[in-house]
């Protein structure tokens, strides 16, 4: 559909920039016809000698006053239609342009277009939006069927990948939500980025700064806040916290380490 938009306005524009060029070549004969007859009327003033009369001369002379006017005319009027017919170009085209920097992001590493999840993120669907990166990210690891990554799919997930999930997240919430504001919640709470538990007392502060733990419970997935009132580094939920509370932390460790290797 939008393709389908795109070479419609495409197409008027050219039929405005073929109009344009019809009138143009119209105008140039004109002044070619004008610039003719001025010839003419500078020939006959040159075989006019002192003799002739005098009359003759100024009448030439108004002829030719007439002619330079209507040249003149033409040449501004020329101009001016160029002008607008050069915004009128520029007016078709502008829409085009800015859709097209907007059409898609795809990765090159996977081929997936993310531009879904842009379009959820930046009208501040985060529900949506949050559901759309686990979608994403199983069907980049080949695991939609499965409906879950183990620590080898995070491991290998691509970097390009991760870092244009992040990097949409961090930017649609101005940098409240995303994998890298997780990564640096967790760091400040004292874990280290290698792979390896924490213990509890860092994780369960971890839990509870990105509100996935409140008063000792855990959140379940419908308990997420998917609001700009959420906490810090509380979104992405749903790629790890579909998973029982032991894996649940295997996936998250895995993930934040992996966000580290991609220098997220």
């Amino acid at each position: 559909v939008f393709l389908e938009k795109e070479r419609k306005r495409i197409a008027a524009a050219k039929r405005v920039w073929q109009q344009s060029q019809c009138q143009l070549q119209s105008a140039q004969k004109m002044v070619s016809q004008f610039q003719s007859q001025l010839d003419g009327i500078v020939e006959r003033i040159d075989r006019l000698n002192k003799e002739q009369n005098q009359q003759q001369l100024q009448n030439l002379q108004l002829q030719l006053d007439e002619m330079n006017r209507k040249i003149e005319n033409l040449t501004n009027q020329q101009s001016q239609q160029e002008t607008k017919i050069i915004e009128a170009i520029k007016s078709e085209i502008k829409p085009i342009l800015s859709e097209v920097r907007e059409i898609s992001i795809v990765s090159k590493s996977s081929g997936f277009d993310y531009n879904q999840l842009k379009i959820f993120l930046k009208s501040g669907n985060w529900k949506a939006a949050d559901e759309e990166t686990a979608r994403a990210m199983l069907e980049v690891a080949g695991q939609t069927q499965r409906g879950y990554l183990d620590s080898d799919d995070i491991k290998n997930f691509p970097c390009e990948d991760l870092r244009i999930i992040d990097g949409l997240w961090v930017k649609y919430s101005n940098g409240r939500f995303g994998f890298s504001a997780q990564k640096q919640i967790y760091i400040n709470s004292g874990g280290r980025l290698d792979g390896s538990y924490p213990g509890d007392t860092i994780w369960y502060w971890f839990a509870d700064k990105v509100r996935w733990r409140v008063k000792g419970s855990w959140l379940s997935l419908s308990d997420g806040t998917f609001s700009m009132r959420a906490e810090k580094g509380h979104l992405p939920l749903e790629v790890c916290v579909i998973f029982m509370i032991s894996t649940q932390v295997i996936c998250i460790i895995d993930l934040l380490s992996r966000v580290e290797t991609c220098n997220l």
